[in-house]
C-alpha cells in the first residue's frame, strides 16, 4: 500500500472539510483522494452488529454493494493507514483503493488505534459529505456522534425507518426530527441521493 499526505493548502484536500471546527492540517492516504472533491459524496453509516435485515439494506446501500457494482468508496480511518482494523478486511482495503477510492486518516503511519479516535474521526465522516445516511443505530452508539457532528455542519441527514430494522432505537430517535429524511423504499433513496446531488457546493474562502 502507498501512503502519501496532502495539506490543508493541498488542491487534493477535501473542500468540505475545510468548513468545519477541528480541522486536520494534514491528512493521510492511499488511492485517489481527488475523487472527494470529483464527486458529491453520501457517509452511509450503522452499527457494528446489525440484525440481518440491516445487513441486507446496508449492502444494497453502502460499501460491499457499491464496490460489487463498480463504485468509488472513501473509508477514514481512526488510526495510522498501515493498522487496518480488523485485519481480516485487509483485502477489502486493498479492493476500495484498486477501484478508484481511497482510504484516509488524520493520523501518521505508526499511530494505533485507541478507542477514543472514532468519535474523532465521526466529525470527519460527516465533514467530507453532503450527506449522512443512517442505515441501523441504538441511540447509545457511534453511529449519533456522527449524526451530531452532521447537524453541527449542516448536512443533510437520512435515515432508514426504524421498522425496517431491529437496533434501532436511534432510527426512532431520528424520526422525529423533522429536517430527517425517513426511507422506507428504493424510491426514497434515489430521491434522497437526487437531493445531494442537485444541491449547489459552496467553498469557504480565505480573504488575506
Amino acid at each position: 500500500m502507498i501512503i502519501e499526505n496532502c495539506t490543508i493548502e493541498s488542491d487534493k484536500y477535501p473542500l468540505h472539510l475545510k468548513n468545519i471546527n477541528d480541522k486536520p492540517s494534514i491528512l493521510y492516504y492511499s488511492g485517489a483522494i481527488e475523487c472527494i472533491n470529483k464527486y458529491k459524496n453520501i457517509a452511509v453509516i450503522g452499527t457494528r452488529k446489525a440484525s440481518e435485515n440491516g445487513l441486507k439494506i446496508a449492502y444494497e446501500t453502502a460499501l460491499r454493494g457499491a464496490l460489487d457494482n463498480g463504485g468509488r468508496c472513501i473509508v477514514l480511518l481512526p488510526c495510522g493507514l498501515d493498522n487496518i482494523q480488523p485485519k481480516s478486511n485487509r483485502s477489502l482495503a486493498d479492493r476500495i483503493v484498486q477501484n478508484g477510492g481511497c482510504l484516509i486518516s488524520e493520523y501518521n503511519v505508526g499511530t494505533p488505534l485507541n478507542k477514543y479516535q472514532y468519535v474523532k474521526r465521526d466529525r470527519l465522516q460527516s465533514g467530507i459529505c453532503q450527506g449522512v445516511l443512517v442505515v441501523e443505530a441504538e441511540m447509545n452508539s457511534g453511529t449519533m456522534h456522527t449524526v451530531k457532528y452532521a447537524e453541527e455542519q449542516f448536512k443533510r441527514i437520512a435515515c432508514y425507518s426504524h421498522r425496517l430494522v431491529k437496533f434501532s432505537s436511534g432510527n426512532e430517535y431520528l424520526e422525529q426530527n423533522k429536517n430527517v429524511n425517513i426511507l422506507s423504499d428504493r424510491q426514497q433513496l434515489e430521491e434522497f441521493i437526487q437531493n445531494i446531488n442537485s444541491e449547489l457546493t459552496y467553498t469557504q474562502l480565505t480573504l488575506f
